[in-house]
C-alpha cells in the first residue's frame, strides 16, 4: 500500500467521544500557547488568521481554538477567522455541527469567520503569508503514505521493526515533517508562529522510549493472531506499518536548523509526559472492565481507518467482521492484563516563527 496512510478518524461523533488523550495533550500545551501568541506579530490593518491543521470533527480543537482567539483578542486583534484543515475525507458534517453547538468558540467570537480546508497538510492548503497562528495538536506523527519496498511480516511500528525497516519509517517520517514544516513556512505571516504538539520519542535512552509503543506491541500481537489463523494474508501485513512515527528532538528540529532555517525560527521544542486518562481512572477506580472498555474504544478511533486500509478490507470475513474481531481482542487482553500494555506518551512540541 503507498497510497493514502488513512482516510482520518472514524467519524460520525466517536472519534469526539474516545479522545480524552488527545485533549488531555491540548490541555498540556496551555502555557506554549500563549507564549506562542505572545511572541507572533499581531498583523496591523489586516485579519488575524488562525489555522488548525489535522482538526478531525473539532471537539478537541474547538478549546484551544477559543483560547487562541482570546489571546490574540487581548492583543488588539479584532478581525479574526480560523482555519479547519483536515483530509477531504474528514467528517465536515460533524465539525459543522460542533461549530454550531455548545462549547464553540463562536459563542465567545460570533464574528469569527470559520472556513474549511479539505486537503492533505503535507502541502500547502491556504494562501501565502495568510496565517497569524497555527495549530496542530496530535496530528503531525502521522505519516502521508507508507514507506515503499516496507518488508516486517511480525513488526508494526517504529519500537519494534528491524532495524533496515525502522530506516524507512524514519526516512518517510523525515520526508513528510519536512514538506509539513515547508508547507507551513508558506503560510505563516511574517512573524507568524506555529504550534505542534505530536507523539514523541526519547532518544537519549537505551532502549528508545516510543509513544504508544505498549499499546501498538498489543494491537501487532491481536493482528499477528489473525494473520497466523489465515485470516488475513501474510504478504498483506508484511508491506504495512502503523503509519504514525513518533520523533524524537532531533529528528523534529533538524528541518528548522537545517534547510529551513532561513524562513523558520526556532522557538521551542521539548517532551512533556502526558498520562494516559483511561490509567488514571483504573488507578482512581479500579474498574477493569470500563479501562478495557474505554482504552479499545480509544484505539478504534484513531487507527480504524488506517487498519481498514492496509489491512482488514483483505480479511477473509471481511472488513467489518475482521475490525470487531481486532478490538474486542483487543479490549479482552486489557481487561486480563491491564498492566502490561500502557501507552506511556511523551508529548512533543515545537514552537516555530515565521522569519521576516
Amino acid at each position: 500500500m503507498t497510497g493514502s496512510a488513512t482516510e482520518g478518524m472514524v467519524g460520525g461523533g466517536y472519534y469526539d467521544a474516545n479522545s480524552a488523550f488527545q485533549r488531555q495533550v491540548a490541555a498540556s500545551g496551555d502555557d506554549l500557547l500563549a507564549a506562542a501568541v505572545a511572541a507572533l506579530a499581531v498583523p496591523q490593518g489586516a485579519p488575524v488568521t488562525v489555522a488548525d491543521y489535522g482538526c478531525s470533527e473539532g471537539r478537541n480543537s474547538m478549546a484551544i481554538v477559543g483560547r487562541a482567539l482570546g489571546l490574540l483578542a487581548a492583543r488588539g486583534a479584532v478581525d479574526m477567522a480560523v482555519l479547519h484543515n483536515d483530509l477531504p475525507t474528514n467528517d465536515w458534517v460533524q465539525l459543522a455541527a460542533n461549530l454550531g453547538g455548545a462549547g464553540s468558540y463562536l459563542e465567545t467570537f460570533p464574528a469569527t469567520r470559520a472556513l474549511f480546508a479539505p486537503r492533505a497538510f503535507f502541502e500547502r492548503v491556504t494562501l501565502p503569508a495568510s496565517v497569524t497562528l497555527g495549530t496542530s495538536g496530535s496530528a503531525a506523527h502521522w505519516l502521508s503514505r507508507q514507506p515503499p519496498g516496507l518488508d516486517m511480516p511480525r513488526s508494526l511500528y517504529r519500537s519494534d521493526a528491524p532495524p533496515e525497516q525502522r530506516e524507512k519509517l524514519l526516512a518517510q517520517a523525515a520526508s513528510d515533517w519536512q514538506a509539513f514544516l515547508a508547507a507551513r513556512a508558506e503560510e505563516l505571516q511574517p512573524g507568524g508562529v506555529l504550534l505542534v504538539q505530536m507523539l514523541g520519542s526519547d532518544g537519549a535512552v537505551t532502549p528508545e522510549r516510543v509513544s504508544a509503543a505498549g499499546l501498538m506491541h498489543l494491537m501487532n500481537l491481536c493482528i499477528l493472531d489473525m494473520v497466523d489463523g489465515g485470516e488475513i494474508p501474510v504478504e498483506v501485513y508484511a508491506h504495512y506499518a502503523f503509519p504514525v512515527v513518533p520523533r524524537t528532538i532531533a529528528e523534529a528540529t533538524a528541518p528548522v536548523i537545517g534547510p529551513l532555517a532561513d524562513r523558520l525560527e526556532l522557538l521551542h521544542c521539548g517532551l512533556t509526559p502526558v498520562p494516559s486518562p483511561y490509567q488514571v481512572a483504573l488507578e482512581k477506580t479500579g474498574d477493569v472492565s470500563t479501562f478495557a472498555k474505554d482504552y479499545a474504544a480509544f484505539t478504534r478511533a484513531f487507527s480504524e481507518s488506517s487498519l481498514r486500509e492496509g489491512v482488514l478490507r483483505f480479511a477473509k470475513s471481511g472488513a467489518d467482521a475482521a475490525a470487531d474481531r481486532l478490538y474486542a481482542g483487543m479490549r479482552d487482553a486489557l481487561a486480563a492484563k491491564p498492566e502490561a500494555y500502557p501507552f506511556d506518551d511523551l508529548t512533543l512540541a515545537l514552537v516555530v516563527r515565521r522569519r521576516s
